[in-house]
């Protein structure tokens, strides 16, 4: 079984999403990233386009994000977005 971390994504009126996941890939405003589990601190800005996120049973799911930031720390990453959907 591969490895999890949690993720949240967050905006200003409600949290989108809350759980364990095995990958993120995001828009970062220097170019698309992918974050797995026990990866270093990390912060990047995001710009508008398709964060996707990898469940351990295979399955993905991919929301519209606009910009804003991305935080992992300590096996924890947040997307903190205008919007998501």
């Amino acid at each position: 079984m591969a490895a999890e971390f949690h993720l949240d994504i967050v905006t200003p009126e409600k949290n989108v999403f809350s759980g364990n996941v095995v990958s993120v890939t995001a828009p970062g405003s220097a170019g698309t990233f992918q974050v797995l589990a026990d990866h270093a601190p990390f912060l990047s800005s995001l710009v508008a386009g398709e964060a996707r996120i990898d469940f351990a049973d295979k399955s993905q799911r991919t929301y519209k994000i606009s910009g804003g930031f991305f935080e992992v720390n300590a096996n924890r990453a947040m997307l903190l977005v205008e919007s998501a959907s």
